[in-house]
């Protein structure tokens, strides 16, 4: 069966475009590993922790831009660095986004000290929610349902 040249062009432009709509749906990180604990005084950093840790593994094409943490008392903006396991225990080490990869896995800790307001975007009511922006997306939102305490 031949298709006429205008179905066969609309089909070869469209399908690409469907199926990477597709695979933009499934690609948000996966959270590999959230946990909090306290942070000592002498090892606190400026701007200071926290105390949330999170490891998430990059699953789009486009690095991230920015993450923050929608926790229980606000809006806080995350660092952003390339996780490095020892054991069983996660580090940052610094990291520029414009190489982050997909199936890089990234070391985000929330910091306190920023003024930055919750945007309108943002439900009032969500809660324990990682949210991250790449060039040209809106917020998008990674719930986060347990968080180990270490």
């Amino acid at each position: 069966m031949k298709l006429p040249v205008k179905q066969f062009i609309v089909a070869t432009i469209l399908f690409p475009l469907f199926s990477f709509a597709q695979n933009a749906a499934g690609s948000k990180p996966k959270l590999i590993a959230a946990y909090s604990k306290s942070i000592p005084a002498a090892k606190q950093s400026n701007p200071p922790m926290a105390g949330y840790f999170f490891v998430v593994k990059w699953q789009e094409s486009t690095p991230p831009e920015t993450f923050f943490w929608r926790g229980e008392s606000g809006w806080l903006s995350c660092n952003i660095e390339k996780a490095c396991r020892k054991g069983k225990n996660y580090t940052g080490k610094n990291i520029d986004l414009g190489k982050v990869k997909k199936g890089t896995n990234l070391f985000l800790t929330p910091v306190t000290g920023g003024r930055f307001p919750i945007p309108a975007e943002i439900p009032e009511s969500a809660k324990n929610t990682l949210y991250y922006k790449t060039a040209g997306s809106g917020w998008i939102g990674l719930p986060v349902s347990k968080i180990a305490k270490k």
